[in-house]
């Protein structure tokens, strides 16, 4: 009956996932892993520094090299790895599930697959589904009583860790499941496993380094409580509260042991902690908590803990886990939540825009992301796709250093050509391109250098417009678009904004700025661009006046956010 009900669940999540998945472009990493594959698949790759986080990801980058070399060129890149990786990490964890048939309780794969953290980021190509994909296969072999099997754990756990580094941090926890107290009398030849595994991992860190010696340590701290509280309960979900369930139920009986035991205890209670809290202090988005997510799935199929009885609370952890699937929270105020199923509020993260609930319908949206966009990752890869570059002889183009960097990394590759990221400093002399929505906006997390001394530069668009998000070719044109950003960073205090099209009424829940080059009703000159502006939302828009709009509710501002701005 438990195998039954936990290949159902696996096929209905799978299936819908799968159905989903198409050419889905969700963040900048992604494009410069497709550009470094591309490259590589290609043959002309270049100095792996130039790759985002090569020495960290590179078995990530060979898969999707080896399956671009599989298809032609005349099929998409975008939608063949986002279906081809999103396949891999099914078909592994469905291996997972049948192998751990007897121990895996439905309720735990539930929490597991429904996790935002998990579930939206199986829909492209990024370095936790693969890595997942490995990690789960390495468990499957490795979580046994008998000996067989170990050297394709390890094996299984070399390519997890190659795909993303941080798989490392299941290495305790894995130890710590196959090793039963006591050991006391244990030879050397009890611990091969061990020592497999331990290698494997050591292996592919290495490994990382000499592929890519330039690179180091990439730990970026940013903690903000209301962000962890936010990711936490919109992320980690479900799996979440079972993870808390989990710590306590290794805390309980280690506080009454001593000694030794009461030390093993302790350390498969760290072990389990680790993935979650060391991410912590550097949360840039939910998907971070996919790795605690994997501990909750291990611990649950290694047999520690005592079947589920309590009816009650496992009632309670399905209607959990199954409505934010269904259902979300609209909060255009703190002070004002309200339920949807179609409009559940959305909220920035490092892999884009995330929703509060409502997971289904945001799948929806996702699928039709490239006609409809969800947030400006398919804005950006869209104006950048179809913009006009002239490149130079050598096949080169020259992009300001941006946040957005990797989209023109990808168009360059898939034009035969390379794009040169630079900072402003080695560009100020020479025409550049650059995406406009990064110039947008004065994020203190990831500040542009020389940002106003772009602003004043004079500036075409080469790529068409949508929201205001577009292509610029820096060094030709006018200083038309510099004036008006330059006055509605000022105006928006940084926050990110978009140019609202014709006929497009105003949100009430976000801020709103009307701005013309000429005098209207209400207005007032601004003395450093000569512009007129209004923050009045009933200034309509028409010829020559134009209205900008927050992208995000006012209560997500940068200063409610603490960030110092």
């Amino acid at each position: 009956m438990k195998k039954s009900i936990n290949i159902l669940i696996l096929l209905a999540v799978a299936a819908f996932s799968l159905w989903c998945t198409g050419d889905l472009m969700r963040k900048n990493d992604q494009a410069t892993i497709l550009a470094g594959a591309y490259d590589l698949a290609h043959g002309r790759m270049q100095d792996s520094s130039a790759y985002y986080q090569y020495d960290k990801t590179y078995v990530l980058y060979w898969t999707c090299a080896a399956i671009l070399k599989i298809f032609p060129d005349t099929v998409s890149p975008i939608v063949i790895t986002n279906i081809s990786l999103a396949i891999l990490f099914w078909s592994a964890l469905a291996a997972f599930v049948v192998r751990f048939r007897r121990t895996l309780e439905p309720l735990v794969l539930l929490c597991f697959l429904t996790a935002p953290a998990v579930l939206l980021n199986t829909l492209y190509v990024n370095s936790s589904v693969l890595s997942s994909a490995f990690l789960l296969l390495s468990a499957a072999f490795l979580l046994q009583e008998k000996q067989r099997g170990s050297w394709l754990a390890g094996i299984f756990f070399f390519l997890a860790v190659g795909s993303r580094a941080d798989a490392i941090l299941l290495l305790p926890l894995l130890l710590w499941l196959i090793t039963p107290f006591p050991v006391a009398g244990k030879s050397l030849a009890d611990f091969s496993r061990h020592l497999k595994l331990c290698a494997a991992g050591v292996l592919a860190l290495g490994a990382g380094r000499i592929l890519c010696p330039e690179a180091g340590a990439s730990i970026d701290p940013i903690f903000n409580l209301k962000m962890v509280a936010g990711y936490a309960v919109f992320g980690f979900g479900a799996a979440g509260l079972l993870f808390a369930l989990y710590s306590f139920r290794l805390i309980a009986p280690s506080a009454e042991k001593r000694g030794l035991e009461k030390l093993y205890g302790l350390a498969g209670l760290a072990a389990f902690l680790l993935p979650v809290l060391f991410f912590i202090p550097q949360l840039h988005a939910p998907r971070y908590f996919w790795r605690g997510c994997e501990a909750v799935l291990l611990l649950a199929v290694s047999g520690r803990f005592p079947a589920w009885n309590n009816r009650m609370l496992k009632t309670c952890f399905v209607l959990i886990a199954l409505l934010p699937m269904f259902l979300g929270v609209r909060l255009p105020a703190l002070t004002r939540p309200q339920l949807t199923v179609t409009q559940p509020t959305l909220f920035p993260s490092g892999d884009g825009f995330y929703p509060m609930g409502g997971t289904v319908p945001f799948l929806l949206k996702l699928r039709h992301a490239v006609e409809q966009p969800v947030d400006h990752n398919q804005m950006v890869w869209s104006a950048v796709h179809s913009a006009q570059f002239d490149f130079s002889p050598e096949k080169t183009i020259d992009v300001l250093y941006t946040p957005m960097y990797g989209y023109f990394m990808l168009e360059a590759s898939l034009r035969g050509g390379f794009a040169r990221c630079l900072p402003y400093e080695q560009l100020h002399d020479r025409p550049f391109y650059a995406d406009s929505r990064s110039l947008m906006r004065a994020d203190p997390k990831t500040p542009l250098n020389a940002q106003q001394q772009v602003l004043t530069l004079p500036a075409l668009f080469v790529s068409p417009v949508s929201g205001g998000i577009g292509v610029l070719r820096f060094g030709v044109g006018d200083d038309q678009w510099g004036n008006q950003t330059r006055l509605l960073t000022r105006l928006f205090a940084g926050n990110e904004y978009r140019i609202l099209n014709a006929g497009i009424l105003p949100d009430e829940t976000k801020q709103t700025v009307c701005f013309s080059a000429l005098p209207f009703a209400n207005s007032e000159r601004d003395a450093a661009t000569g512009l007129y502006y209004s923050s009045d939302s009933k200034s309509s828009v028409s010829d020559g006046i134009h209205c900008a709009e927050a992208a995000l509710p006012r209560w997500m501002s940068l200063r409610a956010f603490g960030s110092g701005q």
